[in-house]
Order: structure tokens, then C-alpha cells, then sequence
């Protein structure tokens, strides 16, 4: 009996230890049968873009059925759809699971892709960089390699020089290695690290001797080799000669600077005789005798051109407060305060369409380098505005009647007509507009508008007239302009205001110059829209860019 007792207990223990195995194996099928149909299911709300459902049924994939073969792509579609909603920061943490758990999965570089994504999107930069330029190196779709690269350019120049250094420790091999060594160079240079800017800059030409950063690193390596700053700055301004009077009024102003130590450099100034040659002669004194960081131009347009090509050899930056012309500021390293014509061209023309509900414009202008631009610049406008540029005519500046250009812009009916040209131009053509059939039109321009003589002499012909103007300062630096007791005047209120602007340029090093003056120089500007009435300027609006 004991023999027999003990025998059935052996059966029975050898079946127990035997039951589990047998169990595995179908708990195993069943579950991945059961994560089989969630993924399904799931993947069927993924794809009808109901992206929170996708989540809630591919969730319990992620919870209870690691180990089965719908894990990985539930894992993808999971952070996928958490993108789609917007939760970038839960998108990148999925995104990054996923790339550890499957470095060999197909749907790897789109997670590379997505994480980069997410976090660009939450604008973490350095990761944002790092999985991007890893996709970049290894994707060979082309469309998403671009869209990529323009993420990558962008947020180079935000990160650090220890990011920097960590993404060029990992990518050196790489073609997208050029990008990074010159970001990291140009921030060590505007830090002040010399050794350091030199020794990457040399990198970059040795390793990419075609890169397409040869003129930057021309002209760090140029701002590198002036030395140190002196703190001191040079202005050129007509003192004697036919702009006298002009210069003389602007002296005061540089006298009520140093007296009171408002800026953080000292002011030096030469006479240009009122002479383009004088002013050249001027510019090359400060800059090769007096070693100035930078200079201040208070000359005539003619002037300038000389001055800024001579400033551009040396590596002297220049600025420009009294002129505006869009072909100046092209230069390099030149810098204007002023509202351009193409800036108010694209103010009364937005203006116009906008607010005056004009839907059919016509041009005049004469045949000049620099209003042909500003009336091209008005064009575009319009257009992108969805109106309808109707007649766009040019007359030469010497032109007695303008007869035959304003029938042709008479048969097309326009409701405004812009006229981008100087102050005896709208005096001349403004009674022909009226007297060739256009009395009803609305008359459209820029700051020439705004001159005493253009009412006076234009009467009732150019009455109602809408233009844009740059405001000369703004109200709080005009408070303390009018506290010095000057008179107001546009020369003076531009000087006074980008000296008072230049207040902010501390702890400066030539490197670095150019950048901080034009982000100086470039905050928001205020314009105004003002209309002709009763011979009178009244200002309509404001506007701030």
C-alpha cells in the first residue's frame, strides 16, 4: 500500500513539473494573438487620424505584451500618434525608448526623425540637433534630408560651445562636420576666444577647403587679426562747405553725449568739407591714426559710397543715420537707421489695400535707379495682398508733360496711383494726374510727400493723399531729445536717436561688432500713415515693424 502511495505521488509531481511548460507555450500564442488584434485595431484608429484612441488601445500593447512581435511597430505608432496631438515632450521620450529597444528595426531612422522633430518642436536644441544631423547622415530620402538640414542651420547658432564641441566629437567625419566647426567657431569668436576661433576656422578651411563659408571666415579671420578694441568710434560730418549748417547742429549733439558720459565709448569727429574726397581722407585718418572701432557717416550719399568701400578694406564697420538707401545697406558691414523707401513703399501699399479696401493700383515713376526699386518694391506688395497692380508706367526725370503715360494709366481705371519720386516731381506731375482724367484717383507715396513745398505748391491736387513716413524717434528718446533743448529736425533726431541706441553696445570685441550693431540698430521700427488735408499733415495710424 505505501508502494503504491508513493508511486501516484511521483505521477503526480512529474506531471506538476511538466503543466507549466505546456502552459508557456500557450499563454505565449495567446498573447500574441490578443496583441496581434489590439495592433490592428489600433493601427485602424491611426490611420483615421483618431490618434487618441491609437494611443489608448496600442497602450496596453506597450503595458502587458513586451515580448511579442507587436510591440516594436505598437512602440512606433504610439509616439507617432503623441506627435500628431501636439505632446512632443511624451513623443520624444517614446521615440527615444524605441531607438534603444530596436537599433535594427525598419521604422529606426523615422524615430530618429521624429525624436529630432520633437524636440525642435519643444525647442531643446541640442537634442534637436544631435537626432537630426543623425537622420541627415544616414536617411537617403531627399525631401526629408533638406527639411531636416534646415532645422539643423537653424539651431546650430543657438547652442553652446560645449554642444557644439560634443556634436563635432561625434559627426567629425561627416560632410554636415563643415556646418558645426563653423558655428563653433563663430561663437568662440564673439565670446572673445581667439586662440580657440583661430584654431576651428583653420579646421574648416583645411577639411573643407570649397566650403560655402570662405567669405565669413575671410572676414572673421580679418576681424581677428584688427586687435583689440580701442573704444573709440569716428564721425565724419560736413563742418564747413555747403552742408555746414547741417554738421553744426550735429556737433551739439556729440557735445551733450561726452559731456554727460552716456555712451560707452568716447566720440572723435573730422570735417569732410562737405567734399566725397575730404570725407574719404576724414575716414581714412580716424581709422589708421586714431584706430576707431567703427565710424559714424554724417555725409551726403556721394560721400558715403567713398567712405564705406575705404572702411570695408580696413574691416571697419559703418553707420549710416542720416541716409537710407537700400543700395547702401547691401553693402557689408554697412549699417542704416533710416526707414528705406522699399520699407514705406510696402507700409502705404499694404495700407491702402487693407484698410482703404483699393483692390486696382497704378505706378508712376521715373526712370531712376532708386525709385524704380521702391516702385517694384510697392508692386509685390500689392500683389501679395491679392489686389491688382493695373498700369505700372515710367517717365523720364526731365519730362515736361506726362500726357501720353497718364492716358495709358487712365484706360485701366485704376482707384489709387502710387508715386514713388522726389518733392518737385509730385509738385509737376500731380495737376496732370487731374487734368488727364484722373481727379477721382487716390494718390499714394512716401516720406518726399512729407515737405512743406508739396501742399503749399501742389494746392488741391494733392489733397487727400496718403503716404507712409518713418517716425523720426520715438517718445521716449524724444523726451530726452527735446530735454537738451535742440531743435527738431530729421538730421538731428536720427543722429541723436541711433546714439542713444548705441548706448546698449557694451563688452564689445571686434568679432562680434558687426553683429551687435545690426542687432542694435534693426529693433522694431515705428512708421506712420499720414493723409494731406486742408494743406495740413495729419497722421492717420501707426505702425510698428
Amino acid at each position: 500500500m505505501k508502494k503504491l502511495y508513493f508511486a501516484g505521488l511521483f505521477i503526480l509531481l512529474s506531471c506538476a513539473g511538466f503543466r507549466p511548460v505546456v502552459l508557456d507555450k500557450f499563454e505565449s500564442a495567446a498573447a500574441s494573438e490578443k496583441a496581434a488584434v489590439l495592433y490592428e485595431k489600433g493601427n485602424d484608429y491611426f490611420k483615421q487620424k483618431d490618434y487618441k484612441n491609437a494611443i489608448k488601445t496600442l497602450s496596453e500593447i506597450l503595458d502587458r505584451y513586451e515580448k511579442t512581435d507587436a510591440y516594436e511597430p505598437a512602440l512606433y505608432l504610439t509616439a507617432f500618434s503623441f506627435y500628431k496631438l501636439n505632446k512632443f515632450k511624451k513623443a520624444a521620450s517614446l521615440g527615444e525608448r524605441f531607438i534603444k529597444a530596436f537599433p535594427s528595426s525598419q521604422y529606426f531612422l523615422n524615430a530618429v526623425s521624429l525624436v529630432g522633430e520633437s524636440y525642435f518642436k519643444l525647442t531643446e536644441d541640442y537634442k534637436a540637433a544631435y537626432y537630426l544631423t543623425k537622420f541627415y547622415t544616414q536617411s537617403e530620402d531627399t525631401s526629408a534630408r533638406k527639411k531636416a538640414f534646415d532645422r539643423i542651420i537653424k539651431v546650430l547658432p543657438e547652442l553652446s560651445i560645449k554642444q557644439l564641441e560634443k556634436l563635432h566629437r561625434v559627426f567629425m567625419a561627416e560632410p554636415i562636420d563643415e556646418h558645426i566647426l563653423y558655428n563653433l567657431a563663430q561663437i568662440e569668436a564673439r565670446e572673445g576666444k581667439k586662440e580657440e576661433a583661430k584654431r576651428d576656422l583653420n579646421l574648416l578651411m583645411r577639411r573643407f577647403p570649397n566650403t560655402i563659408y570662405a567669405y565669413e571666415v575671410e572676414e572673421y579671420q580679418r576681424f581677428i587679426n584688427l586687435g583689440e578694441t580701442s573704444g573709440r568710434v569716428g564721425i565724419i560730418l560736413p563742418l564747413t562747405g555747403k552742408w555746414a549748417n547741417v554738421g553744426q547742429k550735429l556737433v551739439g549733439i556729440i557735445e551733450y553725449f561726452e559731456k554727460n558720459k552716456l555712451l560707452p565709448f568716447s566720440m572723435h569727429y573730422l570735417d569732410t568739407k562737405s567734399d566725397p574726397i575730404d570725407a574719404m581722407l576724414a575716414a581714412e585718418k580716424l581709422m589708421n591714426s586714431i584706430s576707431v572701432d567703427f565710424l559714424i557717416c554724417l555725409s551726403s550719399i556721394y560721400s558715403a559710397f567713398g567712405v564705406c568701400g575705404l572702411a570695408y578694406g580696413k574691416g571697419i564697420p559703418v553707420i549710416l543715420p542720416i541716409t537710407s538707401e537700400e543700395r547702401l545697406e547691401k553693402l557689408p558691414l554697412v549699417f542704416t537707421t533710416g526707414q528705406r523707401h522699399e520699407e514705406q513703399a510696402r507700409l502705404i501699399a499694404r495700407y491702402a489695400a487693407t484698410e482703404r479696401g483699393i483692390t486696382k493700383f497704378a505706378i508712376l515713376y521715373p526712370e531712376q535707379t532708386k525709385y524704380k526699386g521702391v516702385a517694384e518694391a510697392f508692386a509685390d506688395e500689392v500683389v501679395k495682398n491679392n489686389r491688382e497692380v493695373v498700369a505700372m508706367v515710367k517717365f523720364y526725370p526731365d519730362s515736361i508733360t506726362l500726357k501720353w503715360q497718364l492716358k495709358a494709366i487712365a484706360e485701366k481705371n485704376p482707384e489709387a496711383i502710387f508715386l514713388p519720386m522726389d518733392k518737385d516731381e509730385i509738385i509737376n506731375t500731380a495737376p496732370q494726374i487731374a487734368y488727364y482724367g484722373l481727379e477721382e484717383i487716390v494718390l499714394l507715396g512716401i516720406d518726399t510727400f512729407k515737405d512743406e513745398k508739396v501742399p503749399r505748391f501742389g494746392e488741391k491736387y494733392v489733397e487727400g493723399a496718403l503716404f507712409a513716413c518713418a517716425a523720426p524717434i520715438d517718445s521716449s528718446t524724444l523726451y530726452e531729445f527735446r530735454k537738451t533743448g535742440y531743435q527738431e529736425d530729421d538730421f538731428s533726431t536720427r543722429f541723436f536717436y541711433t546714439l542713444w541706441k548705441l548706448k546698449k553696445l557694451k563688452n564689445y570685441t571686434r568679432s562680434v561688432l558687426p553683429t551687435m550693431i545690426a542687432e542694435i540698430l534693426k529693433e522694431k521700427k515705428l512708421s506712420y500713415i499720414y493723409q494731406i488735408k486742408n494743406g495740413e499733415f495729419v497722421k492717420l495710424t501707426e505702425i510698428v515693424e
